[in-house]
């Protein structure tokens, strides 16, 4: 008998690579509402708000950037990579993003609700409250991530993975879930736990979520021997 560890059939995300060469330095003048920016690095950028409302952001980078208030609702990302980043409040509602990576950042309150995701990565991200409602997201991943409250009501999520991830609340009321993997993610409470056909869990993690079914579907649990019938 082999002593391999039995491999997953579930294919996972697919997550393109991002390669970003040739850049030039940009600053914030750049950063305007409804601007196209192509081919820019960003470094070291520390400011109260940026406004990037309604803008495209194609083949960009920004690491170690600071802003207290980051507009990005109904922004376009392609094939960008933001490192580093310190977002207390950022609002990007509506956006479009597709091959972005996000790594080793720190973001308070993400409201993202109604995004389009394809080929989304966050590795290594601390993310108090990301407001998913209504999203649809295609190949995503979370990968050595904690995220205190994500909310995926009514939003579409297909090939999406949590790899060593924390997500203490998790909220999936009227989501449609196809192919999305939390084997890798920690769970502490779950609303809307009938949405969660076409996920895939572990059985230490099913065992875990018993008492929540239970309630869930009012299943009273009882060890007690059964009364006798006379």
């Amino acid at each position: 008998m082999s002593s391999q560890r039995r491999r997953s059939r579930q294919p996972g995300p697919r997550i393109g690579e991002i390669r970003l060469t040739g850049l030039e330095s940009g600053d914030q003048a750049d950063l305007q509402p409804g601007a196209r920016i192509d081919g820019l690095a960003f470094a070291g950028l520390q400011t109260d708000a940026v406004d990037l409302s309604g803008a495209v952001v194609m083949e960009c980078s920004f690491t170690d950037v600071g802003v207290d208030e980051a507009d990005l609702r109904s922004t376009r990302l392609r094939d960008t990579v933001i490192s580093q980043a310190r977002l207390p409040s950022l609002r990007a509602g509506r956006g479009d993003w597709r091959d972005v990576r996000v790594e080793g950042s720190r973001i308070g309150s993400a409201e993202m609700y109604e995004n389009s995701w394809g080929s989304v990565h966050f590795v290594d991200c601390k993310i108090t409250y990301l407001n998913l409602r209504g999203a649809t997201l295609r190949d995503v991943a979370f990968t050595r991530c904690t995220i205190e409250e994500l909310d995926l009501a009514d939003a579409k999520a297909r090939s999406v993975a949590f790899l060593q991830t924390s997500v203490p609340t998790l909220d999936v009321q009227r989501a449609e879930l196809e192919e999305v993997d939390l084997r890798g993610a920690e769970l502490h409470r779950i609303t809307g736990l009938s949405q969660l056909a076409g996920t895939t869990v572990s059985s230490t993690q099913l065992s875990q979520l018993a008492p929540l079914l239970a309630a869930e579907f009012r299943i009273t649990v009882d060890d007690a021997a059964p009364p006798e019938i006379a």
